[in-house]
């Protein structure tokens, strides 16, 4: 099958080629099959209230997943420095109790995973590293004043690193941070029953970095001399990510590790080894400092889920050829692939075409290398609103692959 552009029903070529994009008929989908439940700023699940009606929107939430057919939840846990969960080293989250560090009747995540587990579903552990503020809507102080003691950024204000937009994060290059990452993770898989723990995309901010608040006086303090800023930056990240998978499988070998990076590792024009994208499209290795090709040839994690959350007609970034790079690259170095879809975007913007998401699907099945698909976000499942009608041939396609 050929694809075609929504508007004008032109057959999409491969990104400054003459090569038409085809996808094998029928349309399968991999295995694996999951959807991202995002509780930060409560995108996905409500602040909770009353023990029952919580359990009851879990239940829920696990009817739709079992409706599409889905065999696992990356549910997330940690949002912005802190837990759904209880913990030594972090405070129970606003977006769950509705104050920072209040706690609830008792701790409700083992239920969760169990009823998860009972429908047959893997349960992941999906955490934010470095994240402690979602806006730069409040001073810095007034922020942290609404933060529980036990946040480690309200403890330790020295290892905050600001954006310019205010936004606030754990400096990466601090080793106390470091040490709380992955002490965090620890924690988790030790005490709770889960199939893997999962980063999401946020190292860096996206912004740009405030000097004044920034990982300058570490940088200066470094051992290698001759190392630039960017190189400094993406060692500091890339030591959590390798700490924290040796860390997991010390505790759980079979416990699986994996991260969501941003789509672009880097653009053709920066790297001959980089996608066959615009030159214009951001990189994570330069913007984030997320060198996720090296966690993968040196296999510093169990499987990726690279976040590519636009059309196969986008301009610059087009879903086929970002889609070939990462199952390529993950073909030659033995790692599993999973393709981030973003399943949110149906019925708006470039993808007003109700086939996206399930050519999307039927692209990536077609490579070896991947292994499944996760869509954001269960929202979109659960009130599809304009995305019914990609949301319901999803459906079916992902019913289809159990049968």
């Amino acid at each position: 099958m050929r694809v075609k552009h929504p508007s004008t029903l032109e057959e999409i070529k491969h990104f400054n080629s003459d090569e038409p994009i085809l996808i094998n008929e029928p349309l399968v989908a991999k295995p694996f099959k999951a959807m991202w439940v995002s509780n930060v700023v409560n995108i996905d699940l409500p602040v909770f209230d009353e023990i029952e009606t919580y359990q009851n929107k879990i239940i829920e939430m696990l009817d739709v997943a079992e409706d599409y057919g889905l065999s696992a939840l990356f549910f997330q846990v940690r949002t912005t420095n802190d837990a759904f969960y209880t913990s030594k080293l972090n405070p129970y989250s606003r977006y769950f109790t509705g104050k920072e560090g209040k706690k609830p009747p008792f701790d409700i995540l083992p239920w969760i995973i169990e009823k998860t587990h009972e429908r047959g579903l893997e349960f992941h552990a999906w955490c934010n590293p470095y994240r402690i503020s979602v806006n730069g809507a409040l001073s810095e102080k007034d922020y942290l004043d609404t933060c529980d003691a036990l946040n480690f950024a309200k403890k330790h204000p020295e290892c905050i690193l600001k954006a310019k937009d205010s936004k606030l994060i754990l400096n990466p290059a601090r080793d106390e941070v470091k040490t709380l990452i992955i002490d965090s993770m620890v924690e988790l898989a030790q005490h709770y029953a889960i199939d893997g723990i999962h980063f999401d995309d946020y190292f860096y901010p996206y912004g740009e970095i405030d000097d004044n608040q920034a990982d300058l006086k570490e940088y200066a303090e470094r051992t290698d001399l001759y190392q630039s800023l960017g190189d400094f930056r993406r060692d500091q990240v890339t030591h959590v990510i390798d700490g924290v998978y040796k860390a997991l499988k010390k505790v759980n070998p079979n416990l699986r590790f994996g991260v969501s990076p941003f789509g672009i590792w880097k653009n053709k024009s920066s790297d001959p080894l980089g996608s066959n994208t615009d030159s214009k499209c951001s990189e994570t290795y330069f913007h984030q400092y997320a060198d996720t090709r090296k966690w993968i040839t040196e296999k510093m994690m169990d499987y990726v889920v690279p976040q590519i959350y636009w059309p196969f007609s986008h301009p610059i970034a087009p879903f086929a050829d970002i889609c070939d790079w990462w199952a390529d690259l993950c073909q030659a170095h033995g790692m599993d692939l999973y393709i981030g879809h973003g399943a949110y975007r149906l019925g708006r913007e470039n993808f007003g075409n109700e086939d996206e998401l399930v050519n999307q699907v039927g692209y990536a099945a077609s490579k070896k290398s991947v292994k499944g698909h996760v869509f954001f976000t269960y929202n979109t499942f659960r009130e599809p609103k304009d995305a019914k009608a990609g949301m319901n041939k999803l459906k079916v396609l992902l019913q289809e692959c159990d049968q």
